[in-house]
């Protein structure tokens, strides 16, 4: 799915389930890997100066149209509850039942598909897999304090 596709979609759904127009841009991020999608309310101090939707194009890559969707629709409906003053963040229960009500899926539904990075302890050979690159070189093992190093992408399904 692209740009286009991704807001053609939203904009059917906005409107049909709360009669409102898609008025800010939806994104997809090449950089995004921690997070499906996300509804963004952009402030300069106190003042709100845009918002937007932006998608991971890995997980629009390594999942299925439905599942592509119902995150969309997820972000959604976060800004349709912003845009009519209603509670919209994740844990108000007003969203909550929305979601209920529209038959989404709550955040986390998802579990992670597509590229990761495996580091390995240089000291007790620990082995993990994490979705940011460069890990190496920020953290140490948690057991023994000793350096990772990189292995290599594994790739999850």
């Amino acid at each position: 799915m692209n740009e286009i596709e991704l807001k053609c979609c939203a904009e059917k759904f906005l409107h049909s389930n709360f009669n409102l127009e898609l008025e800010i841009p939806i994104r997809i991020s090449k950089r995004m890997k921690s997070k499906l999608g996300v509804f963004i309310v952009k402030y300069r101090g106190d003042e709100v100066t845009g918002s937007e939707i932006v998608i991971s194009e890995s997980f629009i890559t390594n999942n299925e149209k439905p599942a592509v969707l119902d995150v969309l629709y997820h972000e959604c409906v976060h800004y349709a509850l912003y845009k009519t003053g209603q509670p919209y963040r994740d844990s108000d229960s007003t969203f909550i039942r929305t979601l209920g009500r529209l038959g989404i899926s709550r955040t986390r539904s998802y579990k992670y598909r597509g590229e990761s990075f495996l580091y390995e302890c240089r000291k007790c050979r620990y082995s993990f897999s994490k979705n940011m690159k460069g890990y190496e070189k920020r953290y140490r093992c948690r057991s023994c304090r000793g350096r990772f190093i990189y292995r290599g992408i594994v790739q999850h399904q």
